[in-house]
């Protein structure tokens, strides 16, 4: 049977919903991913005080990876930490089942964004692999993408699909990454983005290989792309 919006049934399933959350919460707390102290919201990653410390992304390191590209600014928040904080955060939104932390980490890229004054008119998450999608249940970036676009009270505009499955980058070399990513992303059928500026989001920036290839077809349109990570790693 279906319920009505306005039978009492149907409304007390959200308050069900919100007492589910809470006793899993009281059973199993969130700890901060720097220090395990408990955190108050369990939709966070950090406490304040870790949030403080972790280290900054250098931003004439982001740009100098993408000089020979045409998008504008490049943003990253976080230096990449390897058997750190920033890569177990990392790791719980990419790997951990915890999409729910990409809303909180987009709105840092967000607020990271605003500080170069470059607005956006949408943010298009990177698309990811339909089976490591399956895989994992999620999209990371499409996660942070709700945060970021959250920040910045812009729509998030899913107007990138990817062609083919590409190889793990984790394991290449530079040059074998570009090459890896080369052509794995087109416009979608019907997308326009002429005369647009927009903020292209991925979880991490290695060498800058997989955003740039997602960068060029949006180019290849007539928009303006912008660049925008949860971290840098360098090369």
């Amino acid at each position: 049977m279906r319920l009505s919006p306005f039978s009492p049934s149907f409304q007390i399933r959200p308050a069900l919903a919100r007492l589910a959350e809470g006793m899993a919460a009281l059973a199993y707390p969130s700890l901060c991913y720097g220090c395990e102290v408990r955190l108050r919201d369990p939709r966070d990653a950090l406490c304040p005080s870790c949030l403080r410390g972790l280290p900054r992304a250098d931003r004439g390191s982001a740009a100098a990876l993408f000089e020979a590209s045409p998008v504008d600014h490049v943003v990253a928040v976080w230096a990449f930490d390897a058997g750190g904080t920033v890569r177990r955060v990392q790791h719980a939104l990419k790997y951990g089942g915890r999409p729910v932390l990409g809303r909180q980490l987009g709105r840092l890229i967000g607020a990271a964004v605003r500080e170069t004054g470059a607005t956006p008119d949408g943010v298009v998450p990177l698309p990811l692999a339909r089976l490591r999608q399956l895989e994992r249940g999620y999209n990371q970036a499409e996660a942070l993408a709700a945060g970021v676009a959250q920040a910045l009270d812009r729509p998030v505009l899913n107007v990138l699909i990817r062609t083919r499955a590409t190889l793990r980058q984790a394991t290449l070399s530079a040059e074998a990454r570009r090459h890896n990513v080369d052509g794995a992303f087109q416009l979608a059928a019907g997308a326009e983005v002429r005369g647009q500026r927009l903020l292209l989001v991925d979880d991490v920036i290695t060498t800058g290989a997989t955003v740039d290839a997602a960068a060029r077809p949006l180019l290849a349109a007539g928009a303006r792309v912008d660049v925008a990570a949860l971290s840098l790693a360098g090369t």
